[in-house]
C-alpha cells in the first residue's frame, strides 16, 4: 500500500466522479482505475459498488477514505516535522514579482521551518534572474520560464485577477469582464503589488486611480466605502465581499499569473527540503 494510493482514493471520493479525479490528479482513468483496483485487492475488500457506466463509493469504502485522510495528515505532519530537522538555522532570501503568493508561501515556510530565518522582497520584476545568479536570492517567484541554463523552475501556484464591483455599477451584473469594460472608471488601488501595478495601467485605458500605499489604510477604505476594486483569491480578499458588492473575474490572458518557482540549480539539493514543501504547500492554496 503506497500513500500515493491512498491520495488517489481520497480525491475519487472529493471528486465523486472517476474521471474527475483522474483530471485532478492529472493521470490518465484507467491508469487511477488500476491502481484503486491494486489497493483494494491489497485490503482485500471493494471499496466502490461498479456498474458498467459508475463507480460509487461504499460503506467500507467511506470508512477507509476516512481512516486514509488520518494516515495522509500524519505523513504530511511527519514531512514537514523531517524537513525541518533537515533545514535548522538556515536562512533563505525570497524574491517575488507580486506579493500574494510570497504571503502565502511565507506564512507556509515560516509554520513548517520556524528556526529558517526568513527574508523577502519585492524587487523590479526585470531584476529578479540577475539577483538569482548573483546568488543575492536563493528563490525567486516568477511568471514564466528562465531561459537559462543556471537556474531551475518549478510550477507553483495561479492568481486569476478579479474586480470587486458595487452593485450600484452596471458591471456588477456581467458573469466576467474584460479589462478594456474598465476604460475611464474610478479604481481604487494598493499599489505594492509588483507587476499587476503595470497590467493596470497598460490594459485599462483612461481609468481615474485613486492609490494607496498603506495596506492597512486600503483595507478600512474598501471594506467602508464599498469602492470600484481589484481582487484576487490567492491574496484573501476574492472571499471578503461587504453587502452590496460582488466579484467578477477579469478573463484577459493577462489576468490570470502563472508563478514559478525559481531557483539555481546548484543549489538543488540544498534547497531540496524547502523546494519540495513549497511546491506540495502550494497545491492546497
Amino acid at each position: 500500500m503506497e500513500l500515493v494510493q491512498l491520495k488517489q482514493l481520497v480525491v475519487i471520493a472529493e471528486e465523486k466522479v472517476l474521471s474527475h479525479g483522474a483530471e485532478r490528479l492529472n493521470i490518465s482513468q484507467p491508469a487511477l482505475s488500476r491502481s484503486i483496483q491494486r489497493l483494494e485487492d491489497e485490503l482485500g475488500l471493494p471499496l466502490f459498488d461498479r456498474t458498467k457506466n459508475s463507480m460509487v463509493l461504499n460503506e467500507a469504502g467511506a470508512a477507509i477514505v476516512e481512516e486514509a485522510k488520518k494516515v495522509l495528515s500524519d505523513a504530511d505532519a511527519l514531512l514537514k516535522k523531517a524537513h525541518a530537522l533537515k533545514n535548522e538555522e538556515k536562512h533563505i532570501r525570497i524574491v517575488t514579482c507580486a506579493p500574494a503568493p510570497l504571503w502565502k508561501l511565507s506564512a507556509e515556510l515560516g509554520a513548517a521551518f520556524p528556526k529558517i530565518k526568513i527574508t523577502s522582497s519585492m524587487p523590479d520584476e526585470d531584476s529578479i534572474i540577475s539577483l538569482l545568479l548573483s546568488e543575492k536570492a536563493d528563490l525567486a517567484i516568477v511568471r514564466k520560464e528562465i531561459e537559462s541554463e543556471a537556474i531551475s523552475t518549478l510550477p507553483l501556484t495561479d492568481e486569476q485577477l478579479c474586480m470587486r464591483i458595487p452593485l450600484t455599477d452596471e458591471l456588477s451584473k456581467k458573469k466576467s469582464i474584460k479589462f478594456a469594460d474598465l476604460a475611464g472608471k474610478e479604481i481604487r488601488e494598493y499599489t505594492k503589488t509588483g507587476f499587476w501595478h503595470k497590467v493596470h495601467r497598460d490594459l485599462i485605458p483612461g481609468a481615474v486611480y485613486i492609490e494607496y500605499d498603506d495596506i492597512m489604510v486600503y483595507t478600512n477604505v474598501i471594506n467602508s466605502q464599498n469602492p470600484l476594486t481589484f481582487v484576487t483569491e490567492l491574496a484573501n480578499t476574492h472571499a471578503q465581499n461587504p453587502a452590496g458588492a460582488v466579484t467578477v473575474p477579469i478573463t484577459d490572458e493577462e489576468a490570470c499569473a502563472h508563478y514559478r518557482l525559481a531557483f539555481l540549480k546548484k543549489n538543488e539539493e540544498a534547497l531540496r527540503g524547502i523546494v519540495d514543501f513549497s511546491v506540495k504547500s502550494a497545491m492546497d492554496w
